[in-house]
């Protein structure tokens, strides 16, 4: 039998969860809720073996949720009991681990850095990662590295020089310009060949971003949300498929 503590507390988060649906119906567009959506569809394709580039792929899903926190909140500021409590009930409606400190950092640090009142974040980390070579931008996978990389680099521009070279030996030097140009290279090549069979893009390893960009630029607004909601119906056909 239930005790009345229990019952309690399944009518709060019943309560709560009632709110956070009504919120995001009146106050989302359509989009926007799809935009969530596909949040919770990355994370469970995705777990915590995500990409910079695959992190970055949150902001706006991100940003959605703290401007509804806020106004859960009555605030207008992203601080606060009441903020914090509300963006972690967004995030648990959504199916994120609130308790894992892990992918709460990984998401505060995706916030920092795409923050749209200081786009010189993107700015400089989008700098310092076309100074890495592939083998550098490969292991920059943590949004809270990436911050930290840029916060660094902010604070050495705030003092009037840039961040102190590192020593690097001639060798060392030629090494990261070759491992660059043979990169720049195999870019090259891919970019030939999508030409070549008629593709504008690389399914397997182009960005989610590079891709929408190129779809909406080359293809009509209608066949655009066509094919959307065609991608949509399909993954959630996938992933009612029974396994095996």
């Amino acid at each position: 039998m239930t005790s009345g503590k229990e019952h309690d507390r399944d009518q709060t988060m019943t309560s709560r969860r009632d709110v956070i649906t009504t919120i995001k119906e009146t106050e989302l567009s359509a989009n926007e809720r799809e935009v969530l959506e596909q949040d919770r569809s990355r994370w469970a394709r995705l777990g915590g073996g995500a990409h910079l580039d695959e992190w970055l792929e949150f902001y706006p899903g991100l940003e959605i949720r703290r401007r509804l926190a806020m106004r859960i909140a009555f605030t207008n500021q992203p601080e606060g009991k009441a903020y914090v409590l509300a963006l972690n009930q967004l995030y648990t409606a959504d199916g994120f681990d609130v308790t894992d400190k892990a992918l709460m950092n990984a998401f505060t640090a995706v916030l920092w850095l795409g923050d749209e009142h200081n786009p010189e974040r993107m700015t400089i980390l989008r700098e310092l990662r076309a100074g890495m070579t592939p083998g550098e931008r490969s292991r920059l996978n943590s949004p809270k590295s990436a911050r930290h990389r840029v916060e660094q680099e902010l604070k050495a521009r705030t003092h009037g020089d840039a961040a102190a070279p590192e020593r690097v030996s001639p060798l060392a030097k030629a090494k990261q310009r070759i491992a660059q140009l043979e990169h720049q290279l195999a870019q090259a090549h891919a970019q030939l060949a999508r030409k070549e069979d008629g593709s504008l893009f690389d399914l397997k390893n182009d960005t989610a971003a590079n891709i929408v960009t190129t779809m909406v630029a080359n293809i009509t607004a209608y066949k655009a949300e066509a094919i959307g909601k065609g991608l949509l119906e399909c993954a959630k056909r996938k992933q009612q498929r029974p396994a095996g």
